[in-house]
């Protein structure tokens, strides 16, 4: 429970004491029991009027508890105004009529009018009045509330310890009318309430609150017992002492020394709340710095005890593993652990604990961690032990390395696959120019020897290893534009990009012969790379044309393209010879050539077909049909 809370309750519960006691005194003076008021007559020491008044202002402080303003508002003016008049009898020797007005007393305790309240009786109840008044009306605790709460808690606690201390004075201010136990009791309840609950809008420390109504109270009583000591001499002429100082000499000095040590306590409390409350305040903002550093550290951080429950996480734990703080907390860290780790975790805290042999904390490493939803993923470690209070705890600060990992693993792949392109392209650059210098040493044995018709098939053969050269040659350029070329994003249209593409093969052997439909929408467009484009679209038809079927009567291609759930999808379909299931697998990949004695081609073309379809962000598939193949390409929809 916190300190508001617990103010909170105690106002609640000052409320129920002034209606508690206003309604048995009611009661009691309704019933006119004599033969009680005979053998007590203490308890009638709070008249019919003064309980009624109780019991409204502890009804309207409860209302007020509950949000009520207007009712509670109307009641504490009633009590002010009683308060008034009653005093007001007193200090002008007046009778307003206001003693008798709901009740006649049954018995006469010795009060100086019957029906009459004590003069301090009716000042706490225009202090508390007026002070509840206000914060009905303004909703909150105030400094001259605290300072008219003060005052009547001083007054009602002199009251009180008068009694105890058999100091008349106390509570006697006007002869045989006094202020009874229970009035005390509820001013000072009611004046703690008003002291206490919300002072921490005032500026002031409840401690040092506290120090000031103990001065108060007892610098109070003390001038009573002056005044009733000085009384005491001049009624009887008398005096305490023989000397020239006369005992009120003493008592003066007693109160003036007492009242300065009283105060530089007070004093001294004050300026320790203070401290203690700029240094809390700078505690808590240290705490909130922190906790922002914590909270907004990209790092994981998690804090477990010896046992390995977890006593906080931060935000980016929260990201990384996906569960939230409350479902994390309190249970056992190697939830966030796949296994081996999961049951090896408890062990090895326990073996820690008993051998200090440590094989993370202090050390770290790369370990796998394990989300909500199941999966597994890797992550660096690094654990701290920390002794707090007598205690220890384990810090751990967890990454989430799959990044680092996926982009290490694409590194060696990338690595893997420039090794086996320099090999096979450093191959296949010198097959053809060997081929060729061979050639060439037969062609001049043929010229020696007169033998042309020879000449010129060597030197037709020499011409297809040059073009096998040159088209090597342009598939490196490709591929290495592919990856360096920077472009701008552009509308294409993509009816008029594959018409371009149809043209531009028709050099190839036996593309007469092909029906080419051309199936996109004149409309379609998307937002793309041209050049790459452009790449993906070539590459995909002159496949196509390459590996049609010669023994097909009517070989086809047809391209389509449509958008669907904000991808763009084109594909080539044909009926040629298709990829054997054995082979597919290897497609996509470098210099496989599935049609080797179909066509002599570097075998690098849907390589870089599926390279420059991932490098515009989309990806490249292959269907199997019945007769022939469908290639399928998904990019992002631009639009």
């Amino acid at each position: 429970m916190n300190g508001q809370g617990s103010w909170q309750k105690a106002s609640v519960a000052a409320g129920l004491w002034c209606v508690a006691v206003g309604v048995v005194m009611l009661t009691l003076w309704l019933a006119e029991p004599a033969a009680l008021a005979a053998r007590h007559p203490a308890l009638f020491g709070m008249k019919f009027n003064a309980a009624l008044a109780f019991a409204a202002m502890g009804s309207a402080v409860l209302l007020a508890g509950r949000g009520f303003r207007r009712l509670p508002a109307a009641l504490f003016l009633m009590v002010f105004v009683y308060g008034a008049l009653a005093l007001a009898q007193h200090l002008f020797s007046i009778d307003a009529g206001i003693d008798t007005l709901l009740d006649r007393p049954f018995v006469d305790i010795g009060t100086s009018r019957p029906g009459r309240i004590a003069p301090n009786t009716a000042l706490c109840f225009m202090l508390a009045g007026l002070a509840f008044l206000q914060r009905a009306l303004q909703g909150r605790s105030g400094m001259l509330q605290v300072a008219l709460g003060m005052a009547c808690v001083i007054i009602a606690a002199a009251a009180l310890i008068g009694y105890a201390i058999a100091l008349d004075f106390a509570h006697d201010w006007v002869r045989y009318t006094r202020m009874s136990f229970q009035s005390a009791s509820c001013f000072v309840a009611l004046g703690l309430v008003l002291v206490f609950v919300g002072a921490e809008t005032t500026g002031y420390h409840r401690i040092a609150l506290a120090g000031a109504l103990g001065l108060g109270t007892y610098l109070l009583l003390l001038a009573m017992t002056y005044y009733e000591l000085a009384r005491y001499e001049k009624a009887f002429g008398i005096t305490f002492s023989s000397g020239d100082n006369t005992a009120r000499s003493t008592l003066s000095s007693l109160v003036l020394i007492s009242g300065a040590l009283y105060s530089a306590l007070i004093a001294h409390l004050y300026l320790s709340s203070r401290r203690a409350r700029r240094m809390a305040g700078e505690l808590a903002e240290s705490r909130a710095r922190l906790a922002a550093i914590i909270d907004n550290a990209v790092d994981g951080i998690v804090t477990i005890d010896e046992r390995g429950i977890v006593l906080s996480v931060n935000a980016a734990s929260t990201r990384i593993f996906g569960y939230a703080p409350e479902e994390v907390v309190g249970r056992n860290v190697k939830m966030l652990m796949p296994e081996p780790y999961h049951g090896e975790h408890d062990g090895y805290l326990s073996s820690y604990r008993r051998t200090g042999e440590a094989k993370i904390i202090g050390i770290g490493r790369e370990v796998e961690g394990r989300r909500r939803d199941g999966t597994v993923f890797p992550l660096d470690l690094a654990v701290a032990r920390v002794e707090l209070n007598g205690a220890t705890i384990y810090s751990g600060i967890v990454r989430d390395i799959s990044e680092r990992k996926a982009n290490e693993q694409a590194l060696i792949e990338a690595n893997a696959e420039l090794e086996e392109f320099a090999y096979r392209t450093s191959h296949d650059l010198r097959s053809p120019i060997a081929s060729s210098l061979g050639l060439l040493g037969i062609s001049r044995e043929m010229m020696a020897e007169g033998d042309m018709a020879g000449l010129g098939e060597m030197l037709q053969r020499m011409e297809g290893n040059f073009r096998r050269l040159d088209h090597l040659i342009q598939n490196i350029i490709t591929v290495t534009r592919t990856r360096l070329l920077e472009e701008e994003d552009r509308p294409v249209g993509l009816r008029a990009l594959v018409a371009e593409a149809v043209d531009a093969l028709s050099h190839l052997d036996d593309v007469r012969r092909i029906r080419i439909e051309n199936h996109v929408p004149p409309e379609l467009t998307i937002v793309s790379k041209p050049s790459k484009f452009q790449v993906v679209v070539g590459n995909m038809l002159s496949n196509a044309v390459k590996y049609h079927d010669p023994k097909e009567a009517e070989p086809a291609i047809d391209i389509r393209a449509f958008r669907y759930a904000g991808r763009l999808r084109l594909s080539v379909e044909d009926n040629g010879l298709g990829v054997p299931p054995s082979s597919r697998h290897l497609l996509f990949q470098m210099f496989k050539r599935l049609h080797p004695n179909r066509s002599f081609g570097s075998g690098l073309g849907l390589y870089i077909l599926k390279k420059t379809a991932e490098s515009l962000g989309g990806t490249a598939l292959y269907e199997a049909r019945d007769k022939g193949s469908r290639f399928i390409v998904e990019l992002p929809d631009g639009e």
